[in-house]
């Protein structure tokens, strides 16, 4: 009896992480016989039934896990299964309050992310979750890269990401270092604000299991923020405190935003004024990013006034020594700073990519990274 038990047990894990699929309504419904009380099964056992065009079924099996998410004390997961239900059946205004008003008064497990939606009023509640998209990662699949253009914010509902930054090399580094995050329930993933930059992924995500999540576009939620101004101040501290709670993983990953290869490289650089020659200069890199380098000219040159005076945009020429092949990438001065090298003045400019799609420019970053310790 109970290496039976255990084996139902199993059964019913592997159907929650997506290796084992029941295809019988009739064989998950004895499943959920023995586990009335597990809300992802419900979840699972919802998606069945619209998979086989069982939706008011499937409603009423996604408002069943909902309830039981509550019950367990898991905010997220509640409100996304309640989506679900509500893209099935549109509910009516007595259906919605009571919901969300059961949500604001239970206590859920303290997190960013519960604090989020309990600081939310009805119609911010709303029109946030309107726009919610749930996301089913199984485990092993790549949720993002580095060059990714970062476009939607993402709140996990259950099981595990893991982020991994490169970070910069050493000469006396034999293997590459990295850091590594992982993200569990009620955390967010999205590097979106502030909703002015256009951002781009600085790591390389996967499913470490299968991973259930909400996402959000960047645009609806500036939609939302123009209407609900609350619902901004909300999105900036749930930043900030997801922040907090993972600061020295945070500190990491900051780290390795930018690579601090010195590299040579050789600048081609038009000067604003026509008539003069393109400038041909030599120099290193500070650092590379996905979106450009910067580039410390070397103190030989003996017009760096006139040179700061006269450059707009830049053609570079990117050699990396041992690679025994030229990169050529076109970008533009966006900044100069004089800055002093071996005891003598010269320039620091700041080179933003032109022309390079951003997966492309997240490869540099890596590409240069390998090369640099060949």
């Amino acid at each position: 009896m109970k290496e039976k038990i255990n084996g139902q047990k199993s059964i019913a894990r592997h159907i929650i992480d997506g290796s084992i699929t029941i295809d019988s309504v009739s064989d998950f419904e004895n499943m959920l016989g023995l586990f009335p009380d597990n809300p992802t099964l419900f979840n699972a056992f919802g998606d069945l039934l619209y998979k086989k065009k069982s939706y008011k079924a499937a409603a009423r099996a996604y408002g069943k896990a909902a309830g039981l998410f509550i019950g367990s004390g898991k905010m997220f997961p509640a409100i996304l299964s309640k989506v679900l239900q509500w893209r099935i059946i549109k509910p009516t205004l007595h259906e919605v309050r009571p919901f969300f008003a059961n949500l604001q008064r239970t206590n859920f497990n303290p997190s960013p992310l519960q604090k989020f939606f309990k600081n939310l009023s009805f119609p911010e509640m709303v029109s946030v979750t309107n726009r919610l998209k749930r996301v089913h990662l199984p485990a092993g699949k790549v949720f993002k890269k580095i060059g990714d253009i970062e476009n939607y914010l993402y709140f996990i509902a259950s099981g595990t990401l893991k982020e991994t930054t490169y970070q910069p090399l050493n000469r006396e580094d034999k293997k590459h270092r990295k850091s590594v995050i992982y993200m569990a329930a009620s955390d967010i993933v999205g590097d979106i604000y502030p909703f002015e930059e256009q951002k781009i992924s600085q790591s390389f995500t996967e499913a470490i299991t299968s991973v259930e999540l909400g996402k959000i576009s960047k645009q609806g939620l500036i939609t939302i923020c123009t209407r609900y101004p609350n619902v901004a101040h909300s999105i900036i501290n749930l930043f900030k405190d997801s922040q907090a709670g993972r600061k020295e993983s945070s500190r990491q990953a900051r780290k390795s935003n930018r690579h601090s290869l010195p590299l040579k490289m050789k600048l081609k650089i038009w000067p604003k004024e026509a008539g003069y020659p393109p400038f041909i200069l030599d120099g290193f890199s500070r650092d590379i990013s996905v979106g450009g380098v910067c580039v410390v000219l070397d103190a030989k040159h003996k017009n760096i006034g006139f040179i700061a005076k006269n450059i707009k945009d830049a053609g570079v020429t990117i050699y990396i020594p041992g690679g025994g092949f030229t990169l050529n990438v076109s970008g533009s001065v966006v900044w100069i700073r004089g800055v002093i090298s071996n005891g003598k003045k010269t320039l620091a400019l700041g080179i933003q990519f032109k022309g390079m799609t951003p997966k492309v420019s997240g490869l540099l970053v890596v590409f240069a990274d390998v090369l640099y310790n060949v």
